[in-house]
């Protein structure tokens, strides 16, 4: 007879625990055993859990494979004006940093100083101007010392200036007046015939029964009339949206879905070859969308230029 695996002893104390302080004992849990490979000779930077989550998979890896997809699905080039939505650390930013040439541009934003303080000191030099911009949103986690809320912020770029702007694992954390404005900025940043690389949890008739249940990689509870969410207490922690009502949101942001939708195996199942946890939407600015000529003084910056 098989033994079950034992836990490590950080998760089985956080078991216990608010999830406030549960969050961060895993996190110092994660950091702990990652120590020996920090140590290692010629081992790079990697941002500690602790100072910001910034989920699963290797640092570098990860952040290769999001350029991967975005060269290969949302068609980026190097010289493109690139926009980082909820950037984070930067595992993306370190690779577009080899990518981007000087004709290109970066600007990447977060909520999270102490990420973006990270990255700034880490990052590689780059032909093209990098551009990071703390958002002045408040979050439970990250920032909780101000009143401004991510349902009228305004993206840090002009209008029609972004080629190809990027938010993985974002609209997941996003309650719904605030993604539906996060999809209006899209919009309105991108120029006619731009594109976004979006992840979401999208909830459909199919899914919401496994979702309800347990049968998904979380239980998902119904909150409002468009959302459901994994923890009712903290409903941004985890945020499923109704689909029809999300694409609502990209058709009045002025956007259209370049097909396929490709769904996660987050909804149970199990993961296909190729298959992301999240589901996946390439979304595009329609032609006829009104929108501004590209702005060219965000490319003026300095080649690492820091806001907020």
């Amino acid at each position: 007879m098989t033994q079950p695996t034992s836990r490590p002893w950080y998760r089985v104390a956080a078991g216990v625990l608010p999830r406030p302080v549960r969050r961060r004992l895993l996190c110092l849990g994660r950091d702990l055993t990652s120590i020996p490979a920090r140590l290692k000779p010629g081992a790079r930077p990697v941002p500690w859990s602790s100072l910001h989550d910034v989920g699963g998979g290797e640092f570098y890896t990860m952040g290769r494979a999001i350029l991967k997809s975005l060269v290969n699905e949302a068609g980026l080039t190097p010289d493109d004006h690139v926009l980082d939505i909820g950037c984070g650390t930067g595992r993306v930013a370190f690779a577009l940093a080899d990518y981007l040439t000087a004709r290109g541009c970066y600007t990447g934003f977060d909520v999270a100083a102490s990420g973006l303080a990270w990255m700034i000191r880490y990052l590689p030099p780059a032909a093209a101007p990098f551009r990071i911009v703390r958002a002045d949103v408040f979050n439970t986690e990250y920032r909780q010392q101000t009143e401004a809320r991510a349902e009228s912020y305004r993206f840090p770029v002009s209008d029609g200036s972004v080629d190809v702007a990027f938010a993985t694992s974002v609209f997941t954390h996003l309650l719904p007046a605030d993604a539906e404005n996060y999809l209006a900025e899209i919009g309105r940043s991108l120029r006619p015939g731009g594109r976004a690389y979006v992840t979401a949890f999208l909830m459909t008739p199919e899914r919401r029964g496994p979702a309800e249940s347990g049968a998904a990689f979380v239980k998902f509870h119904p909150f409002g009339e468009v959302a459901h969410v994994g923890d009712l207490k903290v409903p941004e922690a985890m945020i499923a949206f109704d689909q029809n009502v999300f694409m609502d949101w990209v058709a009045k942001a002025g956007l259209e879905l370049a097909p396929p939708m490709k769904y996660g195996h987050w909804s149970g199942g199990g993961p296909k070859p190729g298959q992301e946890f999240q589901d996946v939407l390439v979304l595009r600015k329609t032609l006829h969308a009104a929108g501004a000529p590209p702005v060219t003084g965000v490319r003026e910056q300095d080649r690492l230029g820091f806001d907020g």
